[in-house]
């Protein structure tokens, strides 16, 4: 049975699973894997789109790791297939204008650019011309090529755009993540801001969140023990599953701070306040003494606010042992 996305709030950040190229050609691996992502919650799977030449030299040791996980225009569109019938998004990242000529045919509704090509303005320009939204990692970048990147964009009449902080270490270092950088990016930039995520298990994706994260990707694996690819430092369906659920209760948890007006727990009030009652039994022409009352609840009609000035008032009535203390008991000031 094919699972199908799970229903969540609008104010959750939106989850990309990060699928890249640990499907390892097998298109029966990379099913399953949009499939769990599905299940799990995620909105969109990501895959990356390349010739392994678009990426490096044929003598470089990561040529021979990466060419494996090329796919052909069929093999895409039947991954496409598989998410839609999930009911979630297919995203890829290109690594070259050949990649977004094809992932065009294949109808993705946004790009993801890697942060290796966050001022590649060759490939970005393809992009742009696309119209389609952009998820724009920054890793490695400065403030002045993030914002000269978005300048070009900008000009060049690009669909949106969704900035994601990341540090580009496999994996990253706690250290390292500066996560403050998400808000402090939607200030300067005045844009959605995500994050992308390079950080063994949860906890970073769930800061992230808590941060004001607008997108939260993170590398999606169905065994992170396997050897090769980014399986090492990837997320499994059940920890994915938990991490949205985390960011939903932090999410519910966070709630309207206009509700300070209409407060849930303000009813409560007159069973938790403390009100004034007598301490034993006592008579009328009395004149008040602290050790004649009891501060205790439930709130009655006089408060410990009112204490100083019942000092010394004499009694106009018997009050029997633990009654609340009124002003109608009280005689008149003189």
């Amino acid at each position: 049975m094919i699972s199908k996305q799970k229903k969540r709030t609008g104010k959750s950040p939106y989850i990309i699973a990060e699928i890249g190229f640990n499907h390892e050609g097998s298109l029966s691996s990379a099913r399953k894997m949009i499939e769990s992502a599905a299940g799990a919650g995620a909105n969109a799977v990501k895959f990356q789109t390349f010739r392994a030449i678009d990426i490096a030299l044929p003598s470089s040791p990561h040529y021979e790791a990466i060419k494996y996980g090329e796919m052909n225009l069929s093999q895409h569109r039947e991954l496409f297939r598989a998410a839609a019938d999930c009911g979630i998004h297919f995203l890829s990242t290109p690594f070259s204008p050949w990649a977004v000529e094809l992932l065009e045919k294949v109808g993705v509704s946004a790009y993801k650019v890697a942060s290796m090509d966050c001022t590649n303005r060759h490939l970005l320009g393809h992009i742009a011309k696309t119209g389609k939204p952009i998820y724009l990692s920054s890793g490695m970048t400065t403030l002045p090529e993030i914002a000269e990147t978005l300048e070009f964009l900008d000009q060049e009449k690009s669909g949106s755009v969704k900035l994601l902080h990341c540090i580009s270490k496999y994996p990253a270092d706690a250290q390292d993540l500066n996560l403050n950088i998400i808000p402090f990016l939607k200030e300067i930039f005045n844009l959605p801001v995500g994050y992308s995520d390079h950080y063994p298990g949860t906890k970073a994706c769930l800061a992230a969140a808590m941060l004001g994260a607008d997108v939260i990707e993170t590398h999606f694996t169905l065994d992170s023990a396997k050897e090769g690819g980014d399986h090492y430092h990837s997320v499994e369906p059940g920890a994915l599953r938990e991490l949205i659920s985390d960011i939903e209760l932090f999410q519910t948890m966070v709630g309207d701070k206009n509700k300070i007006f209409n407060r849930p727990d303000r009813p409560l009030a007159k069973n938790f306040r403390r009100g004034i009652y007598s301490a034993r039994a006592l008579r009328r022409g009395e004149s008040l003494k602290q050790d004649d009352l009891l501060l205790c609840r439930p709130l009655s009609e006089l408060s410990p606010n009112d204490l100083v000035r019942l000092m010394g008032r004499t009694l106009k009535r018997n009050i029997p042992p633990y009654q609340a203390i009124k002003n109608a008991c009280l005689r008149d000031e003189e």
